[in-house]
């Protein structure tokens, strides 16, 4: 009888624990959602011992910068593919290369700018979790892809920025849904 109700002890704390974990990370996420105006990713590292927790706060923001710069070379290449197809008579194919560089290296400048605006611990069974969650506004990847154009005489006469603008917010637009 002491060992059920030992049992059912351990049962029952361990899954108040569990309930009581969930609305914290839920919520920690929610704050973590892009939206149309910023794009926010989450990253995560784990430390098993006290003396690594520095070193894996900033591997979690790294790791969120990462994916950020990958999900932003995939929309800015989405972006320049619809435009460059849309706006740009002729042959293409030079200016989307173009575009796509300049493009890539702007997204590499302005993600390792990105600010972090959540960071959290998480105590696990085999460590403490880290979390860090990284913003990154698409009007400074915008601005900055039309400084960088600017800059080049052959792209400038071919690109109008309001037109790219567009097709930049509307992926943006994505993004948030």
């Amino acid at each position: 009888m002491c060992a059920a109700l030992l049992g059912m002890m351990f049962v029952s704390c361990g899954s108040s624990k569990e309930v009581a974990k969930a609305p914290e990370k839920q919520q920690e996420c929610n704050e973590c959602l892009s939206t149309k105006d910023a794009i926010r990713v989450e990253g995560s590292f784990m430390a098993q011992f006290e003396n690594q927790f520095p070193k894996a706060k900033q591997a979690a923001r790294n790791n969120a910068r990462q994916e950020l710069a990958r999900i932003m070379k995939t929309k800015i290449e989405s972006v320049v593919e619809d435009y460059s197809s849309t706006y740009i008579d002729g042959d293409a194919q030079d200016f989307k290369q173009s575009v796509k560089d300049l493009s890539r290296s702007v997204v590499d400048q302005t993600v390792s700018g990105a600010v972090p605006i959540k960071e959290w611990s998480e105590k696990m069974e085999k460590g403490t979790m880290f979390y860090s969650c990284v913003e990154l506004s698409s009007n400074n990847i915008l601005d900055e892809i039309k400084n960088k154009v600017s800059n080049d005489s052959k792209l400038r006469t071919d690109f109008e920025y309001e037109k790219f603008k567009q097709v930049f917010d509307k992926e943006m637009e994505k993004i948030s849904e």
